[in-house]
């Protein structure tokens, strides 16, 4: 009865932490306008720049969100530009820009999908050893570490990675001009509101370190 509830404890706990780990974005690359003397970013419109409408529309809504949650305003783009030939043009832009009196126009473009491959070593697992009792002689509590537990070895193996490449440009309303840049990698992406969060968390607290936010 121990080892059977140990067992489903570890596996439960197991899988928490695969769970967790399931989606890891990574801002690889990233820039700023260090001569960027404006006022702090207030009020962002948020665009994506994706194949499918579906996908640019949720990952509007869901940016938006994220960065509403820390206190700043952002616009999802399709609440004003419905379709993705409405802001084909600089002007479209500037004047959904003008409407709702952004600061700032965050742009996400998706850059593509690749597969690595990585190999994963093999290593040796401790585990409990069946036995009954909890004394010395039933390998139960009053035991060795030794005589309580085994090792197991578990092969290596070989692994395909799928990683979500994107770039995101922020751009100044007042100059017009670009003030933050940075790419991302998801690996093995559980979802795609997963990525969508991490992103936002990466892109929010870099532009705070760079002084662009509060």
């Amino acid at each position: 009865m121990f080892l059977k509830r140990f067992a489903r404890f570890f596996i439960s706990v197991s899988l928490l932490g695969f769970a967790s780990c399931a989606t890891q974005t990574k801002l690889y690359e990233r820039w700023h306008d260090a001569e960027y003397s404006g006022p702090k970013l207030q009020k962002v419109l948020v665009l994506g720049v994706f194949k499918d409408d579906l996908r640019r529309r949720t990952f509007e809504a869901t940016f938006s969100k994220e960065v509403d949650s820390e206190g700043k305003h952002a616009i999802a783009g399709y609440t004003l530009m419905p379709e993705k030939e409405d802001f084909d043009t600089k002007e479209d832009i500037l004047a959904a820009v003008n409407k709702i009196g952004a600061d700032s126009v965050l742009i996400t473009s998706f850059k593509g999908v690749v597969k690595e491959q990585r190999d994963v070593p093999a290593r040796v697992d401790y585990v409990p050893r069946r036995g009954g009792g909890y004394g010395r002689y039933g390998y139960g509590y009053g035991g060795y570490y030794g005589s309580t537990y085994e090792a197991v070895y578990r092969p290596g193996y070989t692994v395909t990675d799928t990683i979500v490449q994107l770039e995101t440009r922020v751009y100044s309303v007042k100059t017009e001009k670009l003030i933050w840049a940075g790419k991302t990698k998801s690996v093995n992406a559980s979802s795609s509101e997963a990525v969508i969060k991490e992103l936002a968390a990466l892109v929010i607290k870099d532009m705070k370190n760079s002084g662009l936010i509060k």
